[in-house]
């Protein structure tokens, strides 16, 4: 049975911004070639990594677990890719490792049990889409508050100068 490589959280969202449609049609990157995966995922030597259409679909199935955080349905969306891929858990010398049945299921049980680790840690609350006009990229929200509702600084900069043009506009419209 292929073994499924352990991911940090960071790499899945730098995978997911790069390969799933919302974040490439929101940052108008639907032309622009595709980057390479394997560092992206600091995917393991000597294990195949899928190619063009498999990592998009992969992309694309891990997304929906971002955006329903927001609805608190995160854990659903976590557990039908759950059980589309069926990652089993095995007890290995180093600790637990998964494996799947079908060489093609790597990929998507990897995220998804990165996922898995996250969500049991940290919450729902602690997934999200930024909030910012014209970017739908992914984060993970690590911060002591809690509160994070931007992908980056550079969409939270966006975002305040967008406010502060809208406030100084209807002020000199009165």
């Amino acid at each position: 049975m292929p073994v499924v490589p352990a991911f940090d959280v960071s790499h899945v969202v730098a995978f997911v911004n790069k390969y799933a449609d919302p974040p490439r049609e929101a940052a108008g990157e639907q032309e622009t070639p595709y980057p390479d995966p394997a560092p992206l995922l600091d995917w393991p030597d000597g294990l195949p990594l899928p190619t063009g259409g498999d990592l998009v679909k992969a992309a694309n199935a891990v997304f929906p677990v971002f955006a329903a955080a927001r609805d608190g349905r995160a854990l659903d969306e976590l557990n039908a890719l759950l059980r589309a891929v069926r990652p089993l858990p095995v007890a290995a010398p180093g600790g637990l490792r998964w494996t799947v049945g079908d060489p093609a299921d790597v990929l998507p049980a990897a995220l998804a049990t990165c996922l898995l680790a996250w969500l049991m840690t940290h919450g729902q609350a602690r997934l999200g889409i930024c909030q910012a006009a014209r970017c739908a990229d992914v984060f993970t929200d690590s911060s002591p508050a809690g509160q994070r509702r931007f992908c980056s600084a550079t969409c939270l900069n966006r975002h305040k100068v967008a406010a502060y043009r809208r406030r100084a506009s209807a002020r000199k419209g009165r």
